[in-house]
């Protein structure tokens, strides 16, 4: 999808906490490693959070690869409000976050990141190749498996890992279950308070015909949110051979000293929601002992909304003004510290963005088992997933007398002074409009056929084979931002009070006045109090489309002998890929009442199509040392393709009218000749179960990666049909030539069941996970030229006090990850990548016990009010500084 706007970005983040879901019948291949002790007559029956870490070591000491697991025994018994947020506190896993909450994960600091829902395909239309996992509910969920070394027999795609849902299923029960949770959180920043809740049936019963279980569940949560944003941008370094850079130097006493200064700064207070509305049913039969049919139905439906202020005194690439003979400081470099300007454009926006998305998972399988030592199983599924966007922008354009910055602070001072006053019409000159809609249709069928024969005797234990064909397709239609301009103010403004913008910690300028929020947040009465006739229409321009075909082989040979198993596969795949879209110009014609608007757009088809096939062998060993020591040995080769949004050839650019002038103009698309990124993978681990509970494990691993795709920002003059001619930053993604991540993760838990009366309800989890990787940036001179991989800290670990004893459970989690690249190239920084500040936060939960059958649960996140923070290239250049809300949740949960 492409975007554009005229205005200064935003930033994201927050957090959650964690223990998910539970797991039966995972899609983890089990040999017959030493197990767990079954329970007997008299033993203690292991529950609560004991049980699910006690199911989570297991999964991962008896798997044939290497897996980490979230498990909670108790059905709905998770506080984190997404799987993301699930996901944080497994080895190498680092959250991004928007909006304050989870939003996406990086595996051992990549990104490209498989998700499958019960071993199959699952994705949200977007462009995007994965789950946009902050759309499921984590309530829906079973569990989640994380593979970090896939072996043949897994599905490709994806350099990091693989991240697999699992729904439970009828006869995961004896019999009847069912489950509910009722939650209220209050998010304090927006003070607001959203309620949340799930239902699960399920049931097995014995018939003429065989054996029948059905499922239904269904999970539906409400959050708000509020985020509030400081941020100073672009920096332009003075260039003494530029006669208005001379000027500026000769006036700042700096003639002949470098010289960097920042071209705008500005604030956004931001409001919003989301709605998950999730539901799974499934239909289990079993006619006969050697045949079994699952049939299910996954849906998640989510929305998401948000309207904000914006307020930024911004000259883009022009010249900035000093005030003659006012004080100005400059870092060590030469950096801008703190100082006054004079006679800036200021920027005054009340905007509002919608996303609407539908994934709705159809599958069938059946497992037949026509002797004891074959199973055959076939898979069937389709995808449906549609997603609607609409992004509507009201600006106000004025001039500002003075502002005055200072930035050396971890909060920067933004003061921006007027004659007439920033909350008086007066101030302002001009208004426009922006609306854009875009939608995207995806779809996905697949079918594959698995067959595995198990060997009685010898070193071989058995073969598994398959064949797979998927047929994946997506196509987005975008109006592109039309533009109307405005005759003269509109009378429905309203008086914003930021007293207490950044929790009252902010130096700012005092109240403004924007266009009414009220009416923002309904687009159809935006258009009727602007006097807009309709929405934009689509045109064929706008369309662009992506269609991959894939047939895949695999076989996998899993081997045994005292004291090594493991497995050894090849997985061949080929892909057939076609990609079309348009090139798109759109100038802006003056009416006859003077107002500007949308011209005829201008474009040209694009199309490309490749084919290629990829060979991936992979190999898994385990060494038992000791009935409770072993150490993994894994190498694999693996692709990851590039995401249909990276593919998109489609580039619309817009001319900006006269309201826009002054403010930056960006544009992004994809580029369709981008290929596949390869990579060899090796790991080694050491694992040590001292008890049921107890484990300590560390992992090293190697990847070496070819045609990594990172963003490129790329400066380019644009002239339109009307002759005007205006540079653009155009954002797009490029192949470099490699990349390397190595690293390691440490792993430890343990109750503390030796320690005397309620001492022994102690225990904790710790990890922590280094990476180190280099891959060149698109800037190839300034003060960063190598950087790592997008999005990935060299550092990060989770630390988690837990206590359990009797009907009390209560834990405490801290999370912390060192800085990463935002994105390798930022708009008008000189093509300086984005870096995200150290952060970490706390996030805790208490639970009760009331009965066996209820219990009552608090939890808190975020309760040390992180603030997340940016910078550009070099510290001294800060982007953003952002807060978040904390969120404190009450739930109350039945199970019978």
């Amino acid at each position: 999808m492409t975007k554009i706007t005229h205005m200064p970005r935003r930033a994201a983040l927050l957090a959650g906490i964690s223990i998910a879901s539970i797991a039966l019948g995972s899609s983890v291949h089990a040999q017959e490693a030493p197990q767990q002790p079954a329970a007997s007559e008299g033993d203690i029956v292991v529950t609560g959070v004991r049980a699910s870490l006690s199911s989570a070591q297991a999964l991962k000491r008896n798997s044939d690869v290497i897996v980490d697991s979230i498990v909670a025994e108790d059905i709905g018994k998770l506080p984190d409000r997404n799987v993301a947020e699930a996901l944080q506190r497994i080895p190498g896993i680092q959250v991004q976050r928007r909006y304050g909450e989870g939003s996406s994960v990086a595996i051992r600091g990549l990104t490209q990141v498989r998700t499958e829902l019960n071993g199959r395909d699952i994705f949200t239309a977007s462009g995007a190749n994965q789950l946009n996992l902050e759309d499921i509910p984590s309530e829906l969920l079973a569990g989640i498996d994380v593979y970090k070394n896939p072996s043949a027999d897994l599905i490709e795609d994806q350099l990091s890992g693989t991240i697999n849902f699992r729904t439970r299923k009828a006869f995961d029960f004896d019999g009847f279950k069912a489950a509910a949770s009722l939650t209220q959180s209050h998010f304090d920043l927006v003070d607001r308070y959203k309620p949340s809740a799930s239902l699960m049936l399920s049931n097995r019963w014995e018939t003429g015909i065989g054996e029948i279980g059905i499922l239904a569940s269904v999970s539906f949560q409400k959050t708000a949110f509020r985020q509030d944003t400081i941020s100073t941008e672009p920096f332009y370094t003075l260039d003494p051979t530029v006669a208005g850079d001379a000027a500026v130097l000769a006036t700042l006493g700096r003639t002949g000293q470098t010289t960097t200064l920042p071209h705008g700064t500005g604030i956004g207070e931001v409001y919003g929601d989301r709605r998950r509305l999730g539901t799974d049913v499934s239909v289990q039969w079993r006619p006969s002992d050697t045949l079994e049919l699952t049939a299910e139905v996954f849906r998640s439906d989510y929305k998401f909304r948000y309207d904000d202020y914006s307020f930024f005194a911004y000259t883009s690439n022009s010249a900035i003004q000093p005030l003659p003979g006012a004080p100005f400081t400059y870092a060590d470099n030469g950096d801008f510290q703190s100082g006054t300007f004079i006679n800036l454009p200021v920027g005054n926006n009340t905007s509002a963005e919608t996303r609407r998305s539908k994934t709705t998972d159809y599958s069938l399988n059946l497992k037949w088992k026509p002797s004891a030592n074959l199973t055959v199983t076939a898979d069937g599924q389709y995808v449906d997933a549609k997603t609607k966007n609409l992004r509507s922008i009201f600006g106000l354009n004025g001039t500002a007398d003075t502002l005055y910055q200072d930035i050396s602070g971890s909060v920067p001072v933004v003061n921006i002074g007027s004659a007439t006053g920033l909350a008086n019409p007066a101030t302002y000159n001009s208004a426009f409009y922006l609306d854009n809609l875009n939608e995207s249709k995806a779809s996905d069928r697949t079918a594959r056929l698995d067959a595995e024969y198990r060997f009685d005797a010898g070193i071989l234990s058995s073969i598994k084979a398959g064949i797979r064909f998927a047929d994946r397709k997506n196509r987005t239609i975008d109006t592109g931002y039309r533009y109307t301009g405005l005759n003269g103010i509109p009378s429905q403004l309203e008086n914003v009070d930021l007293s207490d913008f950044f929790r009252g910690d902010a130096d700012l300028f005092g109240n403004i006045i924007a266009f009414n929020r009220s009416i923002i947040r309904n687009y159809q009465d935006t258009l009727d109090t602007l006097g807009i006739a309709s929405a934009p229409a689509y045109v064929q321009s706008g369309t662009n489309q992506q269609r991959q075909k894939t047939y895949t082989g695999y076989a996998t040979a899993f081997f045994k002998t005292d004291p090594v198993d493991g497995n050894v596969g090849v997985r061949v795949v080929r892909t057939n890929l076609d990609v079309s879209g348009f090139y798109q110009q759109i100038a802006i014609i003056q009416n006859p009442d003077g107002t500007e608007s949308n011209g005829p757009a201008e474009f040209n088809p694009i199309n490309a199509s490749r084919s290629y096939t990829s060979v991936l062998p992979s190999l898994n060993l385990r060494v038992h040392l000791a009935d409770d020591l072993q150490v993994r040995l894994a190498a694999a080769k693996n692709i990851s393709r590039p995401s249909f949004g990276q593919l998109n050839p489609s580039l619309n650019i817009t001319e900006p009218g006269r309201a826009q002038q002054d403010q930056l103009h960006t544009t992004s698309g994809g580029n369709p000749y981008l290929k596949p990124m390869k990579s060899d993978n090796f790991d080694l681990s050491l694992e040590w179960y001292f008890s049921r509970t107890g484990s300590l494990t560390a992992a090293g691993f190697y990847k070496n990666i070819k045609n990594y795709i990172q963003t490129a920002v790329t400066p380019r003059d644009v002239t339109f049909n009307n002759g005007n001619t205006y540079e653009y930053q155009v954002t797009s993604f490029n192949n470099v030539a490699k990349g390397k991540v190595k690293g390691f993760e440490l792993a430890y838990q343990q109750f503390f069941d030796f320690l005397p009366g309620p001492l022994s309800g102690l225990g904790m989890q710790a990890n922590f996970t280094y990476v180190d990787s280099k891959a060149p940036s698109p800037a190839t001179t300034g003060p960063v030229v190598n950087v790592p991989l997008e999005l990935l800290s060299k550092y990060n670990y989770n630390l988690v006090g837990i206590y359990e004893l009797g009907s009390l459970s209560a834990r405490v989690a801290y999370n912390w990850r060192s800085k990463y690249v935002v994105t390798t190239a930022g708009n008008g920084t000189g093509n300086l990548p984005i870096f995200n500040k150290p952060f970490g936060q706390v996030d805790a939960s208490v639970s009760y016990n009331v009965t066996p059958q209820f219990a009552l649960a608090v939890d808190g996140v975020n309760l040390t009010n992180t603030r997340r923070s940016t910078y550009f290239g070099i510290d001294s250049r800060p982007r953003d500084v952002v807060v978040n809300d904390r969120r404190i949740s009450l739930t109350a949960r039945i199970t019978y």
